[in-house]
């Protein structure tokens, strides 16, 4: 009880002095509290954009610990291999072509392709899980598909 009545005393005593505050003192309490969140945010945005950034270098470069497989893409044909083992894979895709092409995997609950397309002579990476199974690799953009542009790839 002595902790309980101690309590209310200092949440009494807190309340008055806010209540014996000026208006002044208010203003510049809330200041502070602003600048002090806006500081947070800021290091909040920074820390997003160095995410951000990380994850575009990683789209460049094979992860050390994910198997790589060469993928080349040219008008209307995917040069890969038909087969791969389960596991985290890097698909490194080269458009060796003239027009701009993705890469999609979908398959086995999984789809996952380049959010912007590859321009001629660009070269991605796109890092998936393969799990044991059959997947549908194709360039998602226009007709591509139906022109030709589509392997299956077994996983075992």
């Amino acid at each position: 009880m002595i902790l309980a009545g101690a309590i209310s005393i200092v949440v009494a005593q807190a309340q008055t002095e806010e209540k014996d505050k000026t208006v002044g003192e208010k203003t510049s309490d809330a200041w502070d509290k602003t600048k002090e969140k806006t500081k947070e945010a800021g290091r909040a945005v920074a820390d997003t954009t160095k995410k951000a950034t990380n994850a575009v270098v990683d789209a460049l470069t094979p992860d050390a610990d994910a198997r790589k497989v060469e993928v080349e893409l040219t008008e209307h044909r995917i040069d890969m291999p038909k087969s791969v083992k389960p596991g985290k894979t890097a698909f490194v895709v080269k458009n060796a072509g003239k027009m701009k092409h993705n890469f999609e995997v979908q398959g086995e609950g999984i789809e996952q392709k380049f959010l912007l397309a590859l321009g001629p002579q660009d070269t991605k990476v796109l890092h998936v899980n393969l799990k044991p199974g059959t997947y549908k690799v194709y360039c998602p953009m226009k007709d591509h598909e139906k022109k030709g542009m589509e392997v299956k790839l077994t996983v075992r």
